[in-house]
């Protein structure tokens, strides 16, 4: 009898969660990401994973894994290709001229064809900031629907104090760290590509460095937040949980002991109300981190190969170019490992606290 009204009492907290918000999470996944997920019904997934039929499945993750790099190297192979062919083109015009032309005209083909690459290459990276664009709006919108769902559970049983410590990490999160990437952090990166153009396109134009100084100041400010936001909201959400702990027993141990003739009954259906919410809130907290991973692996995976395939090129290109466009390639890859860098930094903090949410009101069983 216990376990059937444990059953219903989950199944009613399931049915008060907002479908709509819940279900418009998944809007943009791909069918691939969608079959991996487990289907377009959020509801349906959350019963799934608490009745233990569906689990995320390693081989599927990697053929998940698999199939993005694949498609990723396949769309980029063309970009490399473009841009050893424009390096193969101004190697063999260099080689025809044997010195007879102007250095006028030398500089006006050098022009051309750094002119032609950074085309090419801008295309890809500028379609890169704006999936890391995406990416960051799609997990601000997540955390800000999946989180008070959690936080309310725990507030339900008895983590008042937890529940308001992490709505302003909530806040601080999406509002703070989420708007300083896409407001800032990345808007510099974007300076930092055109300037790192611009500054291996001449040598007169004395702005090399400015590239690097941007790179600089991403890497700081971006660890000084992520250091900051991930210290902060451990230490409260260990002190929250241990005051909200000693205040559930409490209330258990008086119901228990001062409550005539039911007490004990009614000290049990407390434990079977709390094991009831911290089922549904873990059961929330995986799924929110299944989201997690199908929104930032791919991106992080997109970004990583372009990085590596500019890298690539920057390679092929110094001995048939020259050292300037094989240095503006390589400033491109830095960009582009940065912003792979701000990605996989914003969903492993939005990871860490979802696993603290997680963790956070276990301590009342």
């Amino acid at each position: 009898m216990a376990i059937t009204d444990g059953t219903s009492y989950t199944d009613d907290l399931i049915g008060a969660l907002d479908t709509d918000a819940l279900n418009g999470l998944l809007a943009g996944l791909t069918d691939k990401q969608s079959e991996l997920f487990g289907g377009r019904d959020f509801i349906s997934v959350v019963k799934g994973i608490l009745s233990g039929e569906l689990t995320l499945n390693f081989s599927d993750l990697l053929s998940f894994v698999l199939s993005v790099v694949g498609s990723s190297l396949a769309a980029l192979t063309a970009l490399l290709g473009t841009i050893i062919a424009i390096s193969v083109i101004y190697s063999v015009v260099g080689a025809v001229s044997g010195g007879r032309h102007s250095e006028g005209v030398v500089k006006a083909v050098h022009f051309a064809s750094v002119g032609c690459i950074t085309a090419v290459a801008g295309v890809s990276v500028t379609a890169m900031f704006a999936m890391c664009a995406e990416t960051l709006s799609s997990m601000a919108t997540q955390i800000n629907v999946i989180a008070p769902l959690i936080l309310t559970l725990i507030a339900g049983v008895g983590g008042t104090g937890t529940a308001a410590v992490f709505s302003t990490t909530v806040a601080v999160i999406t509002g703070g760290l989420f708007n300083l990437i896409s407001s800032v952090l990345v808007p510099m990166l974007i300076a930092a590509f055109v300037f790192g153009i611009i500054g291996n396109m001449s040598s007169e134009s004395g702005m090399g460095k400015m590239s690097a100084f941007l790179h600089s100041t991403v890497k700081w400010l971006f660890g000084t937040g992520f250091f900051l936001l991930t210290a902060v909201m451990s230490l409260q959400g260990i002190t929250a949980s241990v005051f909200d702990n000693l205040g559930v027993r409490g209330a258990k141990f008086t119901i228990g002991k001062y409550v005539p003739v039911i007490g004990g009954y009614m000290s049990e259906g407390f434990n079977l109300i709390v094991s009831g919410s911290i089922a549904v809130k873990n059961t929330l907290g995986y799924t929110a981190l299944v989201l997690i991973i199908l929104t930032v692996l791919p991106a992080v995976l997109q970004i990583a190969i372009l990085s590596l395939c500019l890298k690539l090129a920057a390679a092929i290109v110094e001995p048939l170019g020259d050292s300037k466009m094989s240095g503006m390639l390589s400033s491109m890859s830095s960009t582009v490992s940065l912003a792979g860098g701000l990605m996989f930094g914003a969903g492993f903090l939005y990871f860490v606290f979802v696993l603290i949410l997680m963790a956070a009101g276990n301590v009342f069983v």
